[in-house]
């Protein structure tokens, strides 16, 4: 029995059996496939080792604030709260995190129902907009919103659709210097309805843009501040889930643009 990794990279097992009373010596070999078998042993020790790396941040700093307020910050309450201050913080990022995993753990799973109705893009992207515009503004940035009356309804989820839209605003708000501008819009091409958030951010290099929407991923050190690296993830699945599609386009310096493909309904 041996183990092979073809060029292509399959991965098969060989066994070879001598045949009984055989006189010409031949030998019977079995390959089996064993490709998806290795390929979800590797997604499920890299999920094991991104989960421990993204708690062990928030805890190893728990660790260290409880320590300091416990040492020397007790008899000195306007530090002490400084401390706690730092911990809830911490707290909200762990809590965070658990909750995007069991969120994209019933996503992946199919336990999260879809309430579709029909509804005109500007009725997903105005609401999202506005959610985020505030931000946006201390942030100093503009925002704006490009969508035509006479486009044709999508049969979405409103909420779970907003919540795709909300992230990734907030993800352009956070990866663009104040002075720079977002700009959101919809159209039509073919059969579909796109939807695109633009920014003037730092961007995205090309050999990032096909792993950012893996669960954990982060870009580089420029575009790695806060987050649990689930968000763009959760928003792919639930497009998925639309029977739509996610993608995003970058140029380093100069911005990111992420586009989602929706079915018009006819």
């Amino acid at each position: 029995m041996s183990a092979l990794e073809t060029p292509n990279r399959l991965v098969l097992q060989a066994i070879t059996t001598p045949l009984e009373n055989d006189e010409s010596g031949r030998t019977l070999i079995v390959l089996q496939d064993y490709t998806r078998m290795r390929r979800l042993e590797t997604v499920r020790r890299d999920f094991i080792s991104n989960v421990s790396h993204e708690l062990r941040t928030p805890l190893a700093s728990l660790k260290a604030l409880t320590e300091t307020v416990q040492e020397s910050a007790l008899d000195d309450p306007p530090a002490a709260r400084r401390f706690l201050d730092r911990m809830t913080v911490e707290i909200d990022n762990l809590t965070q995190l658990v909750q995007e995993l069991l969120e994209l753990s019933r996503i992946e799973s199919g336990r999260v129902p879809l309430e579709r109705a029909p509804i005109a893009p500007k009725d997903l992207l105005q609401p999202a907009a506005e959610r985020m515009r505030i931000q946006a503004e201390r942030s100093g940035l503009t925002l704006t919103v490009e969508t035509p009356d006479d486009l044709p309804r999508v049969n979405v989820d409103a909420g779970r659709m907003e919540q795709v839209l909300v992230n990734l605003i907030h993800n352009a708000i956070k990866f663009t210097h104040p002075g720079g501008a977002i700009h959101i819009r919809a159209w039509r091409q073919d059969n579909d309805v796109i939807l695109a958030i633009a920014d003037t951010g730092v961007g995205i290099a090309e050999e990032e843009l096909q792993r950012i929407f893996e669960r954990f991923y982060k870009a580089d050190r420029a575009r790695s501040g806060g987050g649990t690296g689930l968000g763009l993830s959760i928003a792919r699945h639930l497009v998925e889930s639309h029977g739509g599609r996610i993608w995003a386009e970058s140029e380093p310096g100069k911005g990111s643009t992420f586009y989602i493909s929706i079915p018009a309904l006819t």
